[in-house]
């Protein structure tokens, strides 16, 4: 019997993984998404702050609302920095992350109107009149550590116990 070959799915951990990995403005969104979702997995500052360090490739070349999409997402990494009491990286502050045109994320005239009053200012700076789609708010305590990290945390802790206890039983002889 053949092995199965098993499919690995991965989530983009960076601000620079949505924008890159995205060849149409739907699968930009679906990667936005998942980059949301791993987001609330983050314990700490320096996770976001790693996060959104390095400038994602610019999506207004390649798509076709792309320049929406990049002030959107230069909008919501400035949004999260904030939110976390970071300073947002230096590249959200680019001109090329603010729309020429207002875009609204909702059609309706009413719709728009509460827009104009409930859009945070990273986005209304940038044009882009719309809400925040998550919120980062850091945990308390200490940052998550890995499996892989515990483990071998503790096998050094337990090597270290077996040395000094060899040589509590050898001197105690």
């Amino acid at each position: 019997m053949k092995p199965v070959k098993r499919l690995r799915l991965s989530r983009p951990m960076t601000a620079r993984a949505v924008a890159r990995s995205a060849a149409s403005l739907e699968e930009y969104g679906r990667n936005l998404r998942d980059w949301f979702h791993e987001i609330r997995h983050f314990s700490s500052r320096k996770q976001l702050a790693d996060a959104v360090r390095v400038r994602p490739p610019q999506m207004a070349a390649r798509l076709e609302q792309g320049a929406i999409a990049d002030a959107f997402l230069a909008g919501q990494v400035e949004y999260l920095c904030r939110r976390a009491g970071l300073r947002p990286p230096r590249w959200t502050r680019d001109d090329c992350y603010v729309l020429a045109e207002p875009w609204f994320s909702l059609p309706g005239r009413r719709d728009r109107t509460q827009l104009l009053l409930l859009t945070p200012v990273e986005f209304r700076n940038r044009n882009v009149f719309t809400t925040s789609e998550i919120d980062f708010v850091p945990r308390r305590g200490r940052p998550t550590v890995s499996a892989a990290a515990k483990r071998e945390k503790s096998r050094l802790r337990q090597r270290r116990y077996r040395q000094r206890r060899a040589l509590s039983l050898k001197s105690g002889e």
